[in-house]
């Protein structure tokens, strides 16, 4: 029996209510079946049902953006948004994203928008607990592992090839957070902080906009940025992506960004089983090469990368503060004497800061 937390909707109740919207948007003969939830989702929540339409039978994904009485993690949650990027990457690229089949902003159905895709049948790598710690990515040959890193970056590459230039992305700008795309990132996380935090003081994160202040980089070119970019947010069959997911953290600026934040996230994930006395995978989403394949696949010199790993784990970090902080007021877990202990990798942004990280 799964365990039910406190941000969660009830299947009982989420069932009834998407066949009451189906009735009246899509036709009185709709009918809604065998809902169920994959369990994921820190941000937002994930329904799976079937559904008869029109005497035709089909698999369905809806994303339900988070409920604004449950301790969100984001204080916006843009499912328009999140469309429009899958129906640009699906439209203009061969990149597999689901195919959304209707977006729903009244939230008289389930008290919040939502959006709804074809299902597709693939296995992402578990984030609880993590997939280090053992199962069919830890269970692979390093010779399958590799293909599946290089699969994985070859989707990346693909990504970043949509650009200002070539593509509408200006609804995904931020103007109102800075002069260029990278300073309108940070500016939007410093807003995101502020709104985050609740008042309270994290000298850790305080200490790395200070530092990204100090070492800013040379921008590059601008492209689509998927934001949340990581192997468990990937469906895989065959160790071959089959589905991109999850694009709520969508935005535009430098392709540094992207692998920055799918090389930290191993990373973490490594850290976190190492602190276990597992050994993890230390021949899988390995910094160099990382680099080295993505430079082959897109033609692209990476640069600054250091600086851009500092970036994800900042983002990260006001995330990780965001998701305790919900931990603590549903009573899941106690309030530390040092709100920096609320930063799940504290160790590895303190190294980052003090420049021991990369040696």
């Amino acid at each position: 029996m799964e365990l039910q937390t406190p941000w969660r909707r009830d299947l009982d109740e989420v069932g009834p209510a998407m066949q009451e919207w189906a009735r009246a948007t899509l036709g009185r003969d709709a009918h809604v079946s065998n809902v169920s939830s994959p369990g994921n989702g820190m941000s937002s929540e994930t329904a799976l049902f079937e559904m008869t339409l029109d005497g035709e039978h089909e698999r369905y994904a809806a994303r339900l953006a988070p409920m604004r009485d449950v301790y969100p993690v984001f204080p916006e949650y843009d499912i328009e948004l999140q469309a429009k990027c899958m129906n640009l990457v699906r439209d203009r690229t061969d990149v597999p994203v689901p195919d959304v089949r209707w977006v729903e902003l009244d939230r008289k159905w389930l008290g919040t928008p939502f959006l709804v895709m074809r299902r597709i049948d693939g296995e992402a790598p578990p984030d609880v607990p993590p997939y280090v710690f053992g199962g069919w990515v830890a269970d692979a040959s390093p010779e399958t592992r590799a293909a599946m890193q290089r699969r994985t970056l070859e989707l990346l590459a693909k990504l970043h090839e949509l650009t200002p230039a070539n593509a509408d992305l200006s609804f995904l700008a931020r103007p109102q957070h800075g002069s260029t795309a990278l300073r309108q990132q940070v500016g939007h996380e410093r807003w995101y902080y502020d709104w985050a935090r609740e008042g309270a003081s994290y000298p850790l994160i305080d200490a790395t906009f200070a530092w990204l202040d100090a070492h800013w980089p040379d921008e590059g070119g601008t492209v689509l940025n998927w934001g949340d970019a990581r192997v468990g947010n990937i469906l895989y069959r065959d160790f071959t992506p089959i589905a991109v997911l999850d694009w709520e953290m969508a935005t535009v600026g430098p392709r540094e960004v992207d692998l920055a934040w799918m090389i930290f996230l191993h990373d973490f994930f490594q850290d976190l089983a190492e602190k276990f006395g597992l050994p993890g995978m230390t021949d899988f989403m390995q910094r160099d090469s990382m680099i080295a394949e993505y430079e082959r696949l897109s033609g692209h010199e990476v640069r600054n990368l250091d600086w851009f790993e500092v970036f994800a784990a900042l983002r990260f970090a006001i995330v990780s503060i965001r998701t305790s902080k919900r931990g603590i007021a549903y009573g899941i877990m106690e309030e530390p004497a040092d709100p920096d202990d609320l930063i799940m990798f504290r160790n590895l942004l303190e190294a980052m800061i003090e420049g021991t990280y990369w040696r």
